[in-house]
């Protein structure tokens, strides 16, 4: 009769031997913010803005990303200082 591990194709290590643990490839970062925008508005319009953490990160990153195309906010000019007069 053949053991339970050949039977579903399992493989067993000795406890004595040394096993190093995996470690998977990293993912792509533009992968994983292009999922992770494409999750918010998806949250955004399925939601309608209901005012959860998700929503306002959404609103975070939106207004993160279309801050290029605004017009820069004016302020005004420092005024100059009056430097004292030499006696």
């Amino acid at each position: 009769m053949a053991a339970h591990a050949e039977l579903d194709g399992t493989k067993t290590t000795p406890h004595n031997a040394v096993s190093l643990p995996r470690v998977s490839e990293p993912a792509d970062e533009n992968d994983v913010m292009r999922e992770q925008l494409e999750y918010l508005i998806g949250h955004a319009i399925e939601q309608s803005s209901c005012g959860c953490s998700t929503c306002q990160r959404y609103l975070r990153v939106r207004s993160a990303l279309l801050e290029i195309f605004s017009e820069p906010e004016t302020q005004p000019a420092p005024r100059p200082t009056a430097l004292p007069m030499a006696a």
